[in-house]
């Protein structure tokens, strides 16, 4: 007897790659990847790319998300090509999505992120304005490229809001989390009992270099890192900004609701 039911796991989800192969006869399924992007594109996605001359050196690709009640723009991915990295195109990217955001009636822009990478998180806090108060575990399922295998595929869910300045913090009067500690629990435990209204956790700056050289500590950070992050987000805890330093790196969360979202129910949780 066939049954139907709703796929919530993502390595669930891989399962359905296929079946897509067998029903359509495809088995390059790079051409369902176009096709998919095209259909987002054509229900009221965004699509566009960045060129240098003629030759593409950048894309990206959103569309409408809703949850809780909010219609928010979801951007799936924006990549630049290897060479091209570090250059600016992405941030030029980006703020063209805002651009067409506002231009269709958006105020919310989210995205996820790996917490563990520092350089994403300071583009996304730092550089773009974003802010994070959700962190979903095991997000992708098992990934089994360079940057990912090995490793929990838990990500921050960034929320962008287009229309508003976010409030700046001054962390000088907080407290220190370090994720690479072990003994980062018994912090958690000290913020409990007692919160300040400031809170930076540290993450290393390189953690590329922890995994080539020691994938089970690496583990161990990232799984560390998550655990106090979902403690602080549930004491109402929020990430609104980043410290990018050798050789630690720092998020700094507050308390205090963030211009834009203060009001507003988490849409991710």
């Amino acid at each position: 007897m066939v049954t139907i039911n709703k796929i919530s796991d993502p390595d669930e989800i891989k399962k359905i790659l296929p079946v897509i192969s067998s029903a359509w006869g495809m088995p390059n399924l790079a051409a369902a990847f176009k096709d998919t992007i095209n259909a987002m594109r054509f229900h009221g996605g965004l699509v566009a790319a960045a060129y240098d001359g003629d030759e593409m050196v950048g894309m990206q690709f959103a569309f409408p998300g809703y949850r809780r009640g909010r219609t928010y723009l979801y951007s799936h991915m924006t990549g630049i090509v290897e060479k091209r990295k570090y250059s600016g195109i992405g941030y030029q990217m980006k703020l063209y999505q805002k651009k067409w955001a506002l231009e269709n009636g958006y105020d919310l822009i989210a995205w996820t992120f790996d917490p563990i990478r520092s350089l994403n998180a300071y583009f996304n806090l730092k550089k773009l304005g974003a802010i994070s108060r959700t962190l979903v575990p095991n997000f992708y399922g098992t990934m089994e490229d360079s940057l990912n295998a090995g490793i929990p595929t838990d990500r921050l869910v960034a929320e962008w809001w287009i229309k508003d300045q976010k409030t700046e913090v001054d962390p000088v009067e907080s407290m220190t989390i370090d994720a690479s500690d072990a003994d980062s629990q018994l912090l958690i435990e000290q913020v409990t009992s007692s919160p300040p209204n400031t809170v930076k956790v540290a993450i290393p700056y390189d953690f590329s270099s922890i995994m080539s050289n020691d994938m089970q500590r690496a583990v161990e950070i990232k799984k560390r890192l998550s655990s106090v992050l979902v403690r602080l987000f549930s004491l109402q805890y929020c990430i609104v900004d980043f410290e990018k330093k050798q050789p630690s790196s720092f998020y700094i969360l507050t308390t205090d609701p963030p211009l834009g979202s203060g009001n507003t129910p988490n849409p991710f949780i």
